[in-house]
């Protein structure tokens, strides 16, 4: 009897046959031609914003370090800015629209699976507060930087929300905004000139202990003092 080991190895073999028939008369599509010397095509990864270019303009901006340090602008109806913290003034339009550009300019580098307190979030370093024309307003806690030096572990809305790593440039840029708040800096006024008195006739004038009367000219001139013999 022939093995059943043999059987099987007879059908492999059949199979193989087979194939080699079918390919033979019904061969598959050709296969296009390729330049060996073309350049491979690299995917680049879309650009990810913390926020999205759908929510406005952005109508505030508010930051508050862990140490009590915070700085606030806002945008009027009618376009002009204003410094409401640290203290009340007008505000540099260009530094304020600088400020607000960087906002939507800020990049998310990476989404983490990452516990908060190891991100440094437990208690933020830093806290900002976005309103945008659309009268949506969002919150991002700012904690530790990363080890490579690169980016900043943050959390959009606090709360629930997973890691995020915003790139340091950025960020960097808008922290700046507590040591030199954007205010409008005024001319300083010219100091008035001072005219120096001329001493009236019948005064006395001092000089070194000593003084002397003062006698009016009789040409009506100014008064001249005597001197002591």
């Amino acid at each position: 009897m022939v093995k059943r080991q043999t059987w099987i190895l007879l059908a492999f073999f059949l199979a193989l046959a087979g194939f080699a028939i079918y390919q033979k008369y019904n061969p598959s599509a050709p296969r296009p031609r390729t330049n060996e010397n073309a350049t491979p095509s690299v995917t680049i990864a879309p650009v990810e914003f913390l926020f999205p270019a759908g929510q406005g303009t952005v109508a505030s901006l508010s930051i508050e370090s862990r140490e009590g340090q915070s700085v606030r602008v806002e945008r009027a109806a009618a376009g002009a800015w204003s410094l409401t913290k640290p203290f009340e003034a007008a505000a540099d339009p260009s530094s304020a629209e600088a400020a607000a550009s960087q906002v939507s300019a800020l990049r998310i580098l990476a989404r983490l699976d990452l516990d908060p307190a190891d991100a440094g979030l437990k208690s933020p370093a830093y806290t900002l507060m976005v309103g945008f024309s659309d009268g949506r307003s969002f919150v991002v806690e700012v904690g530790d930087a990363t080890p490579t030096g690169t980016g900043y572990y943050a959390r959009k809305d606090g709360g629930f929300a997973s890691p995020l790593v915003i790139d340091k440039d950025g960020l960097d840029a808008l922290l700046n905004l507590l040591v030199y708040p954007p205010f409008l800096e005024t001319p300083t006024p010219s100091p008035t000139p001072t005219e120096t008195p001329t001493p009236a006739a019948g005064a006395d004038t001092c000089l070194g202990g000593q003084c002397q009367p003062v006698l009016e000219d009789s040409s009506g001139g100014t008064p001249t003092a005597t001197k002591s013999p």
